[in-house]
């Protein structure tokens, strides 16, 4: 699918009146730069606010230059890359992993860092080498963690981990350490699903954690077992989940939705373009480009015919996450458990230029549309609150994804069967080292994990 004609000049010449002594950017630089000028002139949901007096022949960095594009105001998403393949990849689920998501705390007595695992990917290195939610890593290749080296916890091709132990108050060096070396290779989203049953209801848990493109046939069987098992209730954990594709959420939500939704023209939610886009999908009839719709039946492979759903949230639960919550609101009861969402209430595709042009390599991430439900609701700057808060336990409490005794999915249990949940044996640390969790240093920190990204995608 492409959209309006987007003429991708590539401006490298003297325009009059230009004070030839003046160094200009290089060429390959100006053509990055016209390249995404061009782009954002025509598609950007806030177009209207990109500056009139910029100049490409004389902006020297690609990525400062795309920063006075964006209307910062109220764009927190859009974002630009010298290595697009990877962007493309990642969107699919595939990178060069070691497999596991952290968050990160801080010692008072040291400034440094260390970081707990918040879950492993299935059949990565670190779910082979035995790591597992709630380990705790104190030091990676002898050294500290800091602010300053933290990524390589991500990025480098291998670690020697220390590991520590939470005890009293105090976290301690484990004797020995835990080598990685990162591959590449395509993720399962689908990190823990269980089936419980506690007083006549049968409880399907999953945790799914990327709407990573053509996902589906991760979460598709798992929903299918459970509805082979005739479950009760459903507890969906989105708390780690940052979004992805529309594509795939459109499919999840088809797969949990009332079956009566699934008759093709039921809105899931509408898209709201800069004027030249809105303005042209109207003229031209396009309910396609304006609306996204609940699948078909006949498209849909499996439904469990919900009328209700819990769905566990933290501020890492964003765009498309936000969006299968907030479709599906209108047309079933939706119960929130854990923390408020991000508020990621808009949607971005990618561009980059063709083949060819010697700066194929670049590319854009922009913002084009945002969306709202059939309800109206959109615009959700703050997120959407809890319908009942619980905070889960980062230290000392180390229960796997889907065990009854951890804490946010024990809160829905005790929601769905009445049973009051087990307070969590939690130990406050009012001693050496205090525990301190950055949000913004939480989860693998890729960009495309933070947007919606519309399944029509393309290069132009």
């Amino acid at each position: 699918m492409c959209l309006l004609v987007i003429t991708g000049l590539l401006i490298t010449a003297c325009h009059p009146g230009t004070d030839p002594d003046k160094e200009e950017a290089p060429a390959l630089t100006q053509k990055v730069n016209a390249y995404m000028l061009d782009i954002m002139e025509e598609v950007y949901l806030w177009e209207q606010h990109i500056p009139g007096d910029l100049d490409i022949r004389y902006e020297f960095d690609e990525k400062d230059f795309f920063e006075k594009l964006c209307y910062r105001t109220e764009d927190r998403w859009s974002f630009i890359t010298d290595d697009v393949q990877t962007l493309l990849e990642g969107s699919q689920g595939v990178e060069t992993t070691f497999g596991y998501s952290l968050t990160f705390g801080k010692f008072s007595n040291t400034g440094s860092m260390f970081a707990v695992i918040q879950y492993v990917y299935p059949q990565t290195p670190a779910s082979d080498a035995g790591l597992k939610r709630g380990d705790i890593i104190v030091e990676m290749n002898g050294q500290s963690i800091t602010e300053e080296n933290y990524t390589n916890l991500y990025y480098t091709s291998s670690l020697s981990l220390t590991m520590g132990e939470y005890k009293e108050g105090y976290i301690n060096n484990l004797p020995g350490t835990v080598s990685l070396s990162s591959r590449k290779q395509s993720l399962n989203p689908v990190v823990a699903y269980t089936l419980t049953e506690d007083r006549g209801h049968r409880i399907g848990y999953m945790c799914y954690t990327d709407f990573f493109g053509d996902s589906e046939s991760y979460f598709l069987p798992v929903l299918q077992s459970f509805k082979e098992w005739g479950i009760t209730d459903l507890v969906l954990d989105l708390r780690y989940n940052l979004g992805g594709y529309l594509s795939t959420a459109k499919i999840l939500a088809g797969a949990l939705c009332p079956a009566s939704c699934l008759n093709g023209s039921t809105v899931l939610v509408s898209k709201h373009w800069n004027e030249l886009y809105q303005n042209y999908w109207t003229e031209n009839n396009r309910n396609d480009m304006l609306f996204e719709y609940f699948p078909k039946a006949s498209d849909q492979p499996v439904n469990l015919n919900l009328s209700h759903i819990y769905i566990l949230t933290s501020y890492n639960t964003a765009s498309a996450s936000e969006l299968t919550l907030c479709g599906l609101d209108p047309y079933m009861e939706v119960i929130q458990v854990g923390l408020s969402t991000r508020g990621k209430y808009t949607a971005a595709m990618v561009f980059s230029p063709e083949k060819g042009t010697g700066i194929e390599n670049w590319g854009t991430q922009a913002i084009v549309y945002r969306y709202a439900n059939s309800l109206g609701v959109t615009d959700f700057r703050e997120g959407f609150a809890p319908d009942y808060e619980e905070d889960e336990v980062v230290l000392g409490e180390n229960y796997p994804l889907g065990d009854v005794h951890e804490r946010v999915f024990a809160k829905a249990i005790s929601l769905i069967t009445g049973k009051k949940a087990a307070a969590a044996q939690i130990q406050t640390l009012t001693t050496k080292p205090v525990f301190t969790v950055n949000p913004s240093l939480a989860s693998r920190p890729a960009a495309f994990h933070n947007d919606l990204i519309d399944n029509y995608s393309n290069t132009l």
